[in-house]
């Protein structure tokens, strides 16, 4: 007697299909990577070939594109990584096998302002692992806004990472310019970067006074509250094997979650909010120092407005 228990017929038959010769699929009989590859290698509209009219770096490496931006953004990440680990590992106090999550590569010193740093003096590592991050971090946007280009895309991949990139330039370089000096650069390292957050929090008094600080966060949850909560209704959604499956979810979705938003919505919503997190992140940590110096201290207007003048 076969252990196999008989398929109940309420059910339909969700299993796939492994193509000879291709990785697996679950549409059976449906085509594999390799034949759907080629429809997205389009040649041409890149911002590289928009500029030119002409594009050397146009090309694929397997399943990856290359282009232009690809390019420098390897170039940039080789040299980024061997300033950090000749600097860190190789000539500093933390060579193997000691502690590599100790290492630290600090900004050029106060008195350095806004100049560049020759070779060999306090800073130079520094400065030049911060160009070439920087350098990799936008490569990389601008390659996504190649690939967008190429498949007649919108941007929204390559706008949300260019936030994500904009907390990153906002640290490292526009603070700094409007400070006047590189030394206001956050250390370079996993422990010691960590040290720098804690000590800027209290270098500003109480930073949980900071109003820019308080909206970073509800973005941050608030973006993962509701793209959270629309993950757990699709997964829930798919274990129901009856028909209609369609009409239950968005039923749910519009009566329970999210009302008016929309499946589609609900993506664009996750979006602006998460972005508005970062930016409100970046004002956090560039008014600080450079026109707050106290947030404690700055609510102190909230007690002379007109309202209870007098009480």
């Amino acid at each position: 007697m076969s252990g196999k228990a008989p398929k109940d017929p309420r059910f339909p038959d969700l299993s796939f299909a492994v193509l000879s010769g291709a990785r697996s699929t679950r549409v059976t009989g449906g085509r594999t990577i390799e034949e759907l590859e080629p429809e997205y290698k389009i040649k041409g509209r890149t911002t590289f070939s928009s500029l030119f009219k002409y594009d050397p770096f146009d090309f694929w490496v397997g399943p990856f594109y290359v282009g232009f931006w690809g390019f420098i953004t390897v170039l940039s990440i080789i040299f980024g990584v061997y300033f950090y680990v000749t600097t860190v590992i190789i000539n500093g106090p933390y060579a193997l096998p000691q502690n590599f999550f100790a290492g630290r590569i600090d900004p050029p010193p106060a008195s350095v302002g806004l100049n560049l740093v020759t070779p060999g003096q306090p800073g130079f590592a520094w400065q030049m692992t911060v160009f070439f991050a920087t350098m990799a971090f936008i490569s990389w946007m601008m390659r996504q806004v190649d690939i967008s280009m190429k498949l007649d895309m919108g941007y929204h991949v390559a706008v949300a990472y260019g936030v994500v990139v904009s907390a990153w330039i906002t640290l490292q370089v526009l603070r700094p310019i409007a400070m006047g000096q590189w030394h206001e650069g956050f250390v370079l390292g996993v422990m010691p970067h960590l040290d720098w957050i804690s000590n800027f929090g209290y270098r500003y008094k109480n930073f949980f006074y900071n109003p820019f600080h308080a909206l970073g966060i509800v973005g941050l949850f608030t973006s993962t509250f509701l793209l959270g909560a629309h993950g757990s209704i699709i997964l829930s959604a798919a274990q129901y094997r009856g028909p209609d499956s369609g009409d239950i979810e968005d039923t749910f979705f519009r009566d329970v979650q999210y009302y008016s938003v929309g499946e589609a919505g609900i993506h664009r919503l996750g979006f602006i909010v998460a972005c508005g997190g970062v930016l409100s992140a970046n004002m956090c940590i560039l008014l600080s120092g450079w026109l707050v110096t106290d947030w404690v201290s700055f609510w102190n207007f909230w007690n002379t407005l007109p309202f209870w003048s007098g009480v």
